[in-house]
């Protein structure tokens, strides 16, 4: 048994190798107190809780950290300016969208900031996640709440519920309305509607999804956080456009300064979720006893490349497989990491580079899922790919 973690993982996290697989049972970095409960046989450091004598480096960086947050809001505020000034409508547009592009930028610096891995400092990580989720209208804690879910137990079934497929029973019992919505869905244009219809509004921005309810006490200060954020922004992006461009109706502002730019932000979120975890040569687990650390982690979790100077910090958080091996490590940190991985797991890594044809295979492939032939299927229940039974009816017996 091997531990090859240590390099980059924080002092108490390992990731344990064992017959060439990683076999630790790992939760998410318990930073904040609502953060999710953490297993009973797990423990891990949470990084503002490193030891400072170990020989470990901290990856973090107090300095990096608040240079990637003050740049990519100057840019957010530059996009905005474009959008919303007196320029033709095609070039408003333009910046449109590049605004889009930049709150997704945004949310990345909330995610590590929510992680406790963008700076060494708990506080500073907790405020700058609030301020950066401002642009994507999330609140900071609902989110850590239903992203820990996804990094405890990754492509299982009944606990991660990002893209969560469902089986040929499941389809043919919905009613007409929500089978016409998985085929949506499951399309080419998908992502365009589902970050909006299963997230969004009532799970992460208010307590309104039925398993958040009951905790709406909790979550509250950072929901009035993040809803006097968003009503200060849209007050901001109304008198913005009234300085610049008084001639056009504040509705045409708002288009062009809020509604375009967090369709945009959307998209890049649901599809970036989708290519994470969803490929055909990806399964996902209903029976627990058939998912692992491992598994979960490292062989459902997908590098997708990107050339890197095209958006250099989307193209770093799309080192994914390294994030879930060890979610203390910041988005600076994770190509680094992913090429150790690659090194100790390679016939187990899934990577490719993005493209139109690598795209369409993955969504033509994976519509439903069988769970009893751990394979993809069509909506008719046709396997799609390749089956993963006899690999799971071998770990079954381990």
């Amino acid at each position: 048994m091997v531990s090859i973690g240590r390099e980059y993982g924080p002092p108490g996290h390992f990731l344990t190798v064992c017959s060439n697989e990683i076999v630790q049972v790992y939760v998410p970095i318990h930073v904040f107190p609502d953060s999710a409960t953490m297993d009973a046989a797990a423990t891990t450091a949470a990084p503002d809780q490193r030891d400072s004598a170990s020989c470990i480096a901290d990856p973090r960086s107090l300095e990096r950290g608040l240079g990637i947050f003050a740049v990519h809001s100057l840019l957010y505020l530059a996009t905005l300016v474009g959008a919303v000034s007196s320029f033709p409508l095609p070039v408003n547009i333009l910046f449109a969208v590049a605004n889009g592009v930049f709150i997704a930028l945004m949310f990345i610096v909330g995610h590590d900031g929510s992680h406790g891995s963008l700076v060494p400092q708990r506080a500073w990580n907790l405020w700058l996640a609030r301020f950066a989720f401002i642009p994507c209208a999330h609140s900071a804690s609902l989110w850590r709440r239903t992203h820990n879910e996804h990094h405890r137990r990754t492509n299982l079934k009944g606990v991660d519920r990002v893209w969560a497929p469902m089986s040929k029973a499941e389809y043919d019992a919905a009613s007409p309305l929500r089978r016409a919505t998985e085929r949506l869905y499951r399309g080419p244009f998908g992502p365009l509607f589902y970050y909006y219809g299963e997230f969004w509004f009532h799970r992460m921005l208010l307590p309104l999804a039925r398993d958040t309810r009951a905790e709406w006490k909790r979550h509250l200060p950072d929901c009035l956080f993040a809803v006097t954020g968003v009503a200060l922004m849209l007050f901001g992006i109304g008198t913005m456009g009234e300085a610049l461009a008084p001639a056009r109706p504040l509705w045409l502002t708002l288009v062009m300064g809020w509604a375009i730019p967090f369709a945009v932000w959307n998209y890049m979120m649901a599809v970036t979720i989708y290519l994470n975890h969803t490929h055909p040569a990806i399964p996902w687990f209903r029976d627990e006893n058939n998912w692992s650390f491992h598994r979960g982690n490292v062989r459902c979790t997908v590098h997708v490349k990107l050339p890197r100077f095209l958006i250099p910090l989307y193209s770093d958080a799309l080192a994914h497989t390294a994030h879930h091996a060890d979610v203390s490590l910041p988005v600076y940190a994770l190509p680094p990491a992913q090429e150790k991985l690659k090194g100790a797991f390679g016939a187990d890594m899934r990577e490719y580079t993005l493209s139109i044809g690598e795209y369409r295979k993955i969504y033509t492939a994976c519509k439903l899922f069988d769970f009893n032939r751990m394979c993809w299927t069509d909506f008719e229940g046709t396997p799609t790919a390749a089956t993963w039974a006899a690999d799971c009816a071998m770990h079954a017996n381990t």
